[in-house]
């Protein structure tokens, strides 16, 4: 197997290690709605469109009822579309902050482009919150070729439309030739249904959720639990591999080209 196109997504995957960005916006955006969320409920749908994550959290049993309880209203669409616009109103200040490549990262496409293999990345943000990511993060050496947001198809994640458009856009087929690289189930289930390799990553990822500090702070004992809860979340959504992060991919590339 001769892989043409690898597919990324950025939080927690390319950078943001840890995926903090999108996790401070949702706990103040829920806050500020009266609806105070732990980080665990927060990181649930992460990968997802940012709305269809706000909806997601909504519609679970605890969340909804305390909107029922202690809102007195419904957990419906009007709900979702304030805290999704107040998520999205916060989220673009933070994304620069958080543009830092993950350790590794850059290098990594550095050996993709030398073999030819093509680059793509999807992502669960819209178009103007990556208008805020990007540029800093090119600066910093993260460059695929083609980037689709989640508002630029569609349906995100988990349909298979934005992996479709960038292995058309960039000519590659079979999809069995493509590999899709990400940190969260979202991720994996995206590239199951576009016929495409699954590869987690774990220890900079959103299922471990810990900034470099943090992670380095923990006992071996913890981290060691924090990564296997990962690993066994990535591969139960479909991960054929779960590596630490995208500094090892190359290595699995070599492996399964064989």
């Amino acid at each position: 197997m001769k892989i043409a196109l690898v597919i990324f997504d950025w939080a927690g995957t390319l950078v943001d290690f840890g995926c903090r960005a999108p996790l401070t916006a949702f706990h103040d955006a829920f806050a500020r709605a009266g609806l105070p969320i732990t980080e665990e409920v927060a990181r649930g749908p992460m990968g997802a469109h940012k709305r269809d994550h706000v909806r997601e959290i909504l519609a679970g049993a605890e969340v909804a009822n305390r909107v029922r309880t202690a809102l007195g209203r419904e957990p419906d669409e009007t709900l979702v579309d304030e805290i999704y616009r107040d998520f999205a109103s916060r989220l673009p200040a933070l994304l620069p902050a958080h543009a830092a490549p993950i350790p590794g990262a850059v290098e990594m496409l550095r050996w993709l482009r030398e073999r030819g293999i093509r680059i793509g990345s999807t992502t669960g943000y819209t178009r103007a919150m990556m208008d805020s990511l990007e540029p800093g993060a090119r600066a910093a050496g993260i460059d695929p070729e083609l980037v689709i947001c989640a508002d630029e198809v569609p349906q995100s994640r988990p349909a298979p439309w934005a992996c479709f458009r960038i292995a058309e856009r960039l000519g590659v087929y079979p999809m069995a030739r493509c590999v899709k690289v990400g940190d969260t189930p979202a991720d994996m289930a995206e590239g199951r249904n576009a016929a495409m390799h699954c590869v987690g990553v774990s220890e900079s990822g959103n299922e471990v959720g810990a900034s470099r500090e943090a992670l380095a702070a923990m006992s071996d004992e913890e981290r060691a639990r924090r990564i296997r809860l990962a690993e066994d979340r990535l591969r139960g959504a479909g991960a054929e591999a779960v590596l630490r992060s995208v500094a090892e991919l190359p290595g699995w590339i070599e492996s399964a080209e064989g």
